[in-house]
């Protein structure tokens, strides 16, 4: 990737929808990871450190790094933000009943607990959970469809949180989504896909990493292991049980028209085969309706 034109495309994408949207600037949710932070930078460059504010919004389950992260491009950036705590919120409604990890004092004995049971889990399923997330669960797996919520509503209460801080400052709200996640459904509907402007939605998980080392992105956000940060010891490569570099070989070629039979290379042709079906679910959900038409 050509990282010189790909940053100024996006800075004069960026600047141009601002004014189109008669918008005074750009807010966005800063995780700590990688996706968020590029995404903070890319909006430095095209409106200034002054018209870009940063929500940092961790909760019980995050990872303390993460927020250390966070702040840490935020101060390198010097733009404006705020660290609003979510776990009030998210117990005010009961989402921590669902999935008690907090009886667990230590977070080293939360990540082998929750590891556990997604290996339990995976092997009932007989493959990585992230490709269950479309089925149809049985009723033993009791903490499956829990699972799901609890971890969803973080997404959503972030979200509705950046569209409030948002409105109030007349700012559009930046979305950190990637062409990799997209492509594969792995973001949390109404939660981490909203968003009035996606720039970097067009762009592999591996070309956001290229363009992180191009722009200065901190080398220890670029070089962890990314990580939805929602339940403790769960990665992204754990939840599909591929790197992100097989993954985007494989939906390159995916995109390309090709099979997972005419694919050649290491890659578990199991695997192969159940990226394929997830590609091609999350393509035939794009296209179906979600309203009644006259």
């Amino acid at each position: 990737m050509d990282c010189v034109r790909e940053k100024d495309r996006i800075v004069l994408y960026l600047r141009g929808k601002l004014k189109e949207e008669k918008k005074d600037g750009f807010i966005l949710g800063l995780s700590g990871g990688i996706d968020s932070a590029v995404v903070a930078y890319l909006l430095e460059e095209a409106v200034g450190e002054d018209k870009v504010l940063a929500l940092i919004m961790p909760e019980l389950d995050s990872d303390p790094s993460s927020k250390k992260d966070a702040l840490l491009v935020a101060k390198t950036l010097g733009i404006r933000y705020r660290v609003i705590p979510i776990t009030e919120t998210l117990r005010s409604i009961g989402a921590y009943r669902e999935v008690p990890l907090w009886l667990f004092l230590f977070r080293a004995l939360r990540v082998r607990i929750v590891r556990s049971m997604y290996e339990q889990y995976a092997q009932i399923l007989g493959k990585p959970l992230f490709f269950a997330l479309k089925d149809r669960i049985p009723p033993n797996l009791y903490w499956f469809n829990r699972s799901k919520a609890y971890y969803g509503i973080k997404h959503r209460i972030r979200m509705a949180l950046l569209y409030f801080y948002g409105e109030k400052e007349n700012y559009l709200v930046a979305g950190c989504t990637n062409l990799t996640e997209r492509l594969i459904g792995f973001y949390v509907r109404y939660g981490d896909d909203a968003s009035d402007i996606a720039p970097i939605s067009h762009l592999y998980k591996t070309e956001v990493i290229e363009l992180a080392r191009y722009l200065g992105v901190p080398k220890k956000i670029i070089e962890k292991e990314p990580t939805p940060d929602l339940i403790p010891g769960i990665t992204d490569e754990k939840s599909f049980g591929m790197s992100y570099k097989d993954v985007d070989f494989l939906l390159e070629n995916f995109e390309r028209g090709k099979g997972p039979e005419e694919i050649e290379g290491e890659i578990d042709k199991r695997m192969v085969k159940l990226l394929y079906e997830q590609y091609r679910w999350v393509k035939e959900q794009d296209k179906k309706p979600w309203r009644l038409e006259r």
